[in-house]
């Protein structure tokens, strides 16, 4: 007499193939979502970054655009030339780049079309003159 043992083997392998076969699905799964998720946090950190320094070259251009009489103007420990100062016509502008200590790069523009002044900061995530792929750009501006 055959013992029934023998042809439950194979079935006990195709369940455990089975049981690895989900885990390790389940398991990739939680992997790529947390990839993603790392990514997406890196992301918003490096557009805070963009973002705080539009902020403070913004701030540095209005305390000097309302104190006039200050001299000579500097942000962030750096002189600002009289030239890139003055507003230029509407179209070109005048601006400058200037590292912000806080991390990343403001790139201002200021210019004048006959009736306001209108300044804008550009923030980077990174050094002024970087080809990083990965840039990341946040824009303010105010009129007066």
């Amino acid at each position: 007499m055959k013992n029934n043992s023998t042809k439950q083997k194979g079935a006990v392998l195709l369940i455990a193939i089975l049981v690895s076969s989900v885990a390790l699905a389940v398991g990739f799964g939680v992997y790529n979502r947390t990839y993603k998720e790392l990514l997406f946090a890196s992301f918003w950190k490096q557009t805070q970054i963009a973002f705080s320094a539009a902020d403070e070259g913004l701030e540095c251009v209005l305390y000097y655009q309302i104190h006039t009489t200050v001299s000579p103007v500097t942000c962030f420990g750096v002189t600002i030339a009289p030239a890139t100062w003055t507003p230029g016509n509407s179209t070109t502008g005048s601006g400058f780049n200037l590292d912000v200590p806080s991390g990343g790069c403001v790139n201002i523009r200021v210019a004048w079309n006959g009736t306001a002044t209108t300044t804008e900061a550009r923030g980077y995530n990174d050094a002024c003159g970087s080809t990083n792929p990965r840039r990341v750009e946040r824009g303010l501006g105010f009129s007066f």
